[in-house]
């Protein structure tokens, strides 16, 4: 078959080109991976940027030392998270008191407004008393997709002379509405032996149900710990059988999430000294 002439073949070539890049627009995006998909569940993309401040705004209260502050817009206003901390010194009588204070507060009125307010800490303790917020614990997310974000704090307290679990908290707000998990942190449960590198104490839990709690200790770790009081579990989910089905579970990944970091330091600690 003879050549088409010049023109016939540019014209071909420009169909075959327009064609191209037709079906190029038509194909479809591959989807974000599993990952991905978790976090946009969580991100505050509807809100402005959660920043971290240097002062505390005039009218917002503060009890103890600032740990840090945070502020942000939402479709509820202006807001502000202030979390503090307060350590005594031991009284006449031997104890000591720890104290923590978390409190949201939208702006924008005549005078800052309290959301909420949390106390909590530890109280005439014989031994060492310690109270403090897991900066890394705190997030933002938007899980009801209101545009008016929640915030999630976390803390651990102590009352003790050795190395051992601390008592933790991870607490969500959503408005006025508290949901919490609470139980044991990963402090002194896993240690390095220097000459084998083999770890002993209980390993990470995966699953904080009475169920995988029990299965756990059937297998002989840690007898100075009884379900459900195994480190690095909390005890129920029950704060969440009134709360949409996204809250339990962004809790529970946050939570032993934030369990492997500390395991993660805890064991990166013993290595370096």
């Amino acid at each position: 078959m003879p050549p088409l002439p010049a023109p016939h073949t540019a014209g071909l070539r420009a169909l075959l080109t327009g064609l191209t890049l037709a079906l190029a627009g038509c194909t479809p995006e591959p989807p974000p991976p599993p990952a991905a998909r978790a976090d946009a569940a969580s991100a505050p993309a509807a809100a402005g940027q959660v920043r971290r401040l240097n002062a505390v705004p005039a009218g917002v209260e503060l009890r103890g030392k600032l740990t840090a502050a945070y502020g942000w817009t939402d479709s509820a206003g202006e807001q502000v998270l202030v979390l503090a901390e307060q350590r005594e010194s031991r009284g006449a009588d031997g104890t000591q008191n720890a104290a923590l204070y978390a409190a949201q507060y939208t702006l924008g009125q005549d005078r800052p407004r309290r959301l909420w307010m949390l106390s909590d800490g530890v109280t005439r303790c014989e031994f060492d008393a310690s109270a403090a917020f897991d900066l890394e614990a705190v997030g933002f997310p938007d899980l009801n997709r209101d545009g008016a974000l929640e915030t999630v704090v976390g803390y651990r307290s102590a009352c003790a002379s050795d190395v051992s679990p601390n008592d933790y908290k991870l607490i969500l707000h959503a408005g006025k509405a508290k949901y919490g998990l609470r139980g044991l942190d990963r402090q002194g449960v896993r240690w390095l032996d220097p000459d084998s590198g083999h770890l002993t104490g209980l390993p990470l839990p995966e699953d904080c149900s009475p169920q995988g709690q029990r299965a756990l200790q059937a297998k002989g770790w840690e007898k100075d710990f009884e379900p459900p009081y195994l480190p690095g579990c909390y005890v129920d989910e029950n704060d969440f059988a009134a709360a949409p089905p996204a809250f339990v579970r962004f809790m529970r990944r946050h939570w032993f999430a934030r369990m492997r970091q500390q395991e993660e330091s805890w064991l990166k600690q013993q290595q370096q000294e």
